[in-house]
């Protein structure tokens, strides 16, 4: 037998390798969009060419899992059918193809952007129905068999299932790139908050943004949330340990900025952007209003108001007058608690 008629034999399984890889490489600039937020993305061109946008959209988890996951474990499925060549081949490939087509439709109107590697994805369903198509009376009719349901169906069942299980739900913490995955809105004294709208542990986090161990603990406390969305209500609150004096150009201009974007609808991108990106007080406020999604000129007229300064200055007392004299602190209902007391109510948490 010839090298091309050999490769022809295993060209639906080379399309099911080829799928695989790509919805793994999509798992990888997912898992380092949360993980990496500042990090730039290979396949991001423009606004509507951008796989941040769509892997870190609400559509890119489905069933606790991401969806590059669930398209690796079909292909998978896919592979091992191709290379025993199984009849299954035709129905798997088929629901690709129409799951693709679903998915292409969310990225056109739901999010308005389009990622390069899933259109590989795809493309590659296609293909590889049309293949299957056309080679389906080659195929084994062995669709009933217990020993096809053993090789094609349950090793991928087992992995999904360890995988729903045991994945970290890195996502749970959003980054400024992503919708806001929780309800979220503001105290009656304006503070931003997000989780539950009727909590049962309230926590207040006053934070410095140029506090590295603020950043790591805040991360610790979304992804509790993530995990009880409906019991912990997240309080941001703002304690630099630089005072806010009017007028001037780096006195507490990282909480000035958070504030100002809220003014914005976009509070808690900003949050998430800072925490990514301030590490000194001489930040690219170009890049932080493009990459947040701000008016540029309304953000820094915001900073400069009086009234700005003057809010954080208030906070700033205000955590004085708790005792909370390092970052971040916290207040859990109300009142002042130890960082190891936190963390055990949150772990009582049904």
């Amino acid at each position: 037998m010839g090298l091309s008629r050999r490769i022809d034999q295993r060209l639906p399984a080379l399309l099911a390798a080829v799928g695989l890889l790509t919805s793994l490489v999509l798992e990888g600039i997912h898992l380092r969009a949360y993980l990496a937020p500042a990090a730039s993305s290979v396949c991001t061109v423009g606004a509507r060419i951008d796989c941040l946008s769509v892997t870190l959209s609400r559509y890119a988890v489905l069933f606790g899992l991401p969806l590059p996951i669930w398209g690796a474990l079909g292909f998978l499925a896919l592979f091992v059918a191709a290379w025993r060549r199984s009849i299954w081949l035709v129905p798997l490939s088929a629901v690709a193809a129409l799951a693709s087509v679903g998915l292409l439709a969310i990225e056109l109107f739901a999010i308005g952007a389009v990622c390069l590697f899933c259109e590989i994805v795809h493309v590659t369903s296609w293909v590889l129905l049309g293949v299957a198509l056309r080679r389906r009376t080659e195929l084994v009719r062995d669709g009933w068999q217990a020993s096809t349901w053993s090789y094609v169906f349950a090793p991928v069942v087992g992995l999904g299932a360890a995988l729903m299980l045991l994945l970290p739900r890195y996502w749970g913490a959003f980054t400024f790139r992503g919708d806001v995955p929780f309800a979220s809105g503001v105290t009656p004294k304006g503070y931003p908050w997000l989780g539950a709208a009727h909590p049962k542990l309230e926590v207040q986090e006053f934070s410095d943004y140029l506090c590295p161990h603020c950043r790591v603990l805040s991360s610790r406390i979304l992804a509790e949330l993530a995990r009880h969305p409906d019991q912990i209500r997240l309080v941001r609150r703002q304690n630099p340990r630089m005072r806010c004096h009017v007028g001037g150009e780096f006195s507490c201009v990282q909480a000035r900025a958070a504030y100002c974007a809220q003014e914005q609808g976009r509070f808690w991108q900003m949050d998430r952007w800072l925490f990514a990106h301030a590490s000194n007080l001489r930040l690219d406020w170009a890049r932080a209003a493009a990459d947040v999604k701000l008016d540029e000129g309304r953000l820094k007229r915001c900073m400069a108001r009086p009234d700005v300064f003057a809010r954080i200055d208030d906070e700033v007392r205000e955590a004085r007058k708790l005792k909370l004299a390092g970052t971040p602190g916290y207040t859990l209902n109300g009142r002042r608690v130890a960082l190891t007391d936190l963390e055990r109510r949150l772990a009582e948490l049904e």
